[in-house]
């Protein structure tokens, strides 16, 4: 590990990962945990020491049992607790005394609720803050670590897991089990099981983690955060050092969209925010575990053979038509790119395999020679066309390791070796679309002649990997040329203090844009000042006359030369009009003008509002109308949102979010990505938008988001889109308290 020199606010979790010795605290006769601690360490090899500790008994389980911390023979790194969870603070005080410097407390059901729970959880992390102590749980499995051969973790260790270059750190126990249990392909440097984070949390151990040279890779399973920019500037540190970070994160609200008040804040609920906040930071987002250990595996696979996905274009051989076809019909599902085979590859494969009916991509060439004739005119031609960064053979798993099977699997997977072994920039992959376990005789082969050439399961978690590696390959290059999403987070990423430890227990974020001291209550802007807040900005809105009666509001309409007006009433507390009919449009004359302005009051008076006058607006040239947005998330801070608008916006749901701040290329990406974006490019005779406006109109919003962290919401919609510019013609603004604090969890309790 590297050296850190401890400083004020941190822990040194060295210990806790690479300890000489162990005191199981409350082992007994009747409980399961001291045993299995012992027996794991045996069963690996480990050179840690175990000892039992209980005043009860003299000897357990065929080993001394000592009184006391204190009557031990050696002072141990770790003390865990084998006691009711309840009783852990007596532990966690004696081991403080005794100058244990880290603990551990499992638990099951009593640590998650009443008040004998909070209170105990309140008292041992005030213990470990004055102590600073490495305390994981409460309500945890405990930790492995593979770079040293150590464990203090209660369930049973498997000795077939191999060690690697990824960490493994979850918010559940059970989960830490499956990474355990997961096989031989994966291999691991350390797994975490967090628990209730009193005093270190995931920041904590993600950092030790990339601060650690054998790890080059963490996957993590997450409910919720407790240092939410924290995670993001560790994350962004780790797209910086080439580590990807790969996450299954659970427990969405949806609260944040029940309670927004803007069309465009709904849009961007928590979930959606927190998936832009990941992207924005590199993280590879996967939806599942069986996904998550696929996409591990290749990560691993690319540390393995030391070659990357490039672009992630894949060229596909598999031994079926029927498998080929099952393939490109899952493609756009999982996002690969399956380039078509270029016809100088094709003219070479039909030189050697004059019989193949059907030569493309993906391809099936059994049956046109000798599997290792037919294999091997398929793999050498696509790696030499240059038109693919990784080629993939689908052969399924043989049941029980058929020998015949293996046997042709073996001779298959040989030529797709052979073609990529001199071409380091392409990557080999074996794909089984069936689940299982692969046959060892297979795995010896991608290993020792393909260098660990990886080794996926299931067609969806597959191609679905290659495809979210490629993304993250093109992030890391954005992040290495243009510097991180948000300037703040190198110096939070350096920052090693403890969750414990921090000074407002929190860690407020750097760049979020979150206030902390603002105390007024949220309120909607009426119309007119929400239009003059963002001129004042600098974005593009529409004039807009205040008036208080139908004279002055054909005097107002008049002084548009002609052009054609929308009336819209301005009352306190009024955020969505057109929903109520108070919204009239395309008026031209003085006797619609006026017939207008009656009709909207009578209307207004009816649903008993405080109507404070009207509006007069000049009607915006025809054009694509779009909704852009901004919503301070309670976690994540300002996020900003562009979609097409007007009064379906929500019931389409063509949006595009993003972590503010933005830049305009990444507006222009954007806009590129929305299901509609043909609209855009003008259909039937129409120009084109200027989508340079509309991305410096994003920009725009996005920079006030930064500026003013009492703004929690802005709605513009629509905004008018032609080929001239863009226009906001209706906007909505809501100042007030934030949301919530940078520190806040997400999704429930660890």
């Amino acid at each position: 590990m590297t050296d850190v020199t401890a400083a004020a606010g941190t822990i040194d979790l060295r210990p806790l990962f690479a300890p000489r010795s162990i005191a199981v605290v409350g082992a007994s006769p009747r409980s399961w945990i001291a045993e299995t601690v012992r027996d794991n360490l045996r069963a690996t090899s480990s050179a840690t020491r175990c000892h039992f500790v209980n005043p009860r008994y003299a000897e357990l389980h065929g080993q001394p049992c000592y009184p006391t911390l204190d009557a031990l023979p050696e002072r141990p790194d770790i003390a865990l607790v084998a006691l009711n969870p309840l009783r852990a603070a007596m532990v966690t005080r004696d081991a403080a005394a005794a100058g244990i410097p880290a603990v551990i407390i499992p638990g099951g059901g009593v640590v998650e609720g009443g008040e004998a729970a909070a209170a105990m959880q309140q008292e041992v992390a005030a213990i470990a803050r004055e102590y600073g102590l490495a305390l994981v749980g409460p309500n945890c499995m405990g930790v492995m670590d593979l770079t040293v051969n150590s464990s203090a973790y209660i369930g049973d260790v498997s000795p077939y897991l191999p060690r690697g270059g990824v960490a493994g750190i979850a918010q559940s126990g059970s989960v830490t089990d499956a990474f355990i249990h997961s096989g031989s392909r994966v291999g691991f440097t350390r797994i975490i099981s967090c628990g209730t984070e009193v005093v270190l949390d995931v920041c904590d151990y993600l950092a030790y983690c990339l601060d650690d040279p054998e790890t080059t890779s963490v996957i993590l399973f997450l409910e919720g955060f407790k240092r939410p920019e924290r995670f993001l500037a560790l994350a962004d540190r780790a797209l910086e050092l080439g580590k990807p970070i790969l996450v299954v994160k659970v427990g969405r609200s949806d609260q944040a969209q029940a309670s927004s008040v803007a069309h465009s804040g709904s849009l961007a609920g928590e979930t959606r925010v927190t998936d832009a906040a990941l992207d924005a930071a590199g993280v590879i987002r996967c939806t599942d575990l069986d996904e998550l250990l696929e996409t591990a595996e290749l990560v691993e696979g690319l540390r393995r053979t030391r070659r990357s996905v490039g672009r992630g274009r894949t060229g596909v051989v598999t031994v079926s038509t029927g498998e080929a076809s099952l393939v490109a019909d899952l493609a756009p599902r999982t996002g690969i790119d399956l380039p078509p085979l270029p016809e100088s590859a094709r003219a070479r494969i039909l030189e050697h395999l004059p019989t193949m009916g059907y030569v493309g991509n993906p391809m099936d060439p059994w049956g046109a020679a000798d599997p290792p004739i037919a294999y091997g005119a398929a793999f050498e031609s696509m790696a030499a066309s240059g038109a693919y960064d990784v080629l993939v053979l689908v052969h399924d798993f043989p049941y029980k390791s058929m020998p015949a099977e293996v046997a042709t699997a073996n001779d298959v997977s040989l030529q797709l070796l052979a073609a990529t072994r001199d071409r380091p920039h392409i990557l080999p992959v074996y794909v089984s679309l069936t689940s299982g376990e692969p046959p060892p005789e297979t795995k010896a082969v991608l290993d020792e002649l393909g260098d660990g050439a990886p080794l996926l399961r299931g067609a969806v978690e597959a191609f679905t990997a290659i495809a979210s590696l490629a993304r993250w390959e093109a992030a890391r290059t954005r992040r290495l040329d243009r510097g991180p999403w948000r300037p703040g987070w190198p110096a939070l990423a350096a920052d090693r203090t403890a969750y414990g430890l921090d000074p407002d227990g929190s860690s407020a974020a750097v760049g979020s844009g979150v206030a902390v001291g603002s105390s007024a209550p949220p309120r909607a802007l009426s119309e007119f000042d929400s239009l003059a807040l963002l001129r004042e900005a600098g974005l593009p809105v529409t004039e807009a006359t205040s008036v208080p009666d139908a004279a002055a509001a054909v005097e107002a309409a008049r002084s548009f030369d002609g052009r054609p007006v929308a009336l819209k009433v301005d009352a306190i507390g009024l955020a969505h009009k057109s929903d109520l009919g108070l919204v009239r449009l395309g008026l031209a004359g003085d006797a619609p003008v006026r017939a207008a302005v009656d009709d909207l009051l009578a209307t207004a008076r009816a649903q008993g509002l405080a109507v404070r006058g009207l509006l007069v607006e000049p009607m915006a040239e025809a054009g694509v109308e779009l909704i852009v947005g901004l919503r301070r998330d309670a976690s994540f801070g300002p996020a900003v949102v562009v979609g097409l608008g007007g009064v379906l916006a929500e019931l389409l749901d063509d949006v595009a979010i993003r972590l503010a701040p933005v830049d305009r290329e990444t507006v222009l990406a954007m806009l590129t990505e929305l299901r509609g974006a043909r609209l855009l490019d003008g259909l039937r005779g129409s120009s084109p938008i200027d989508r340079g406006a509309v991305a410096d109109l994003v920009v725009a919003l996005s920079r006030l988001g930064d500026d003013r962290p009492d703004v929690l919401e802005v709605d513009l919609n629509p905004v008018i889109a032609s080929a001239r510019g863009a226009l906001a013609v209706d906007a909505l603004v809501v100042l007030g308290r934030p949301l919530g604090l940078a520190g806040s969890e997400v999704g429930g309790d660890a």
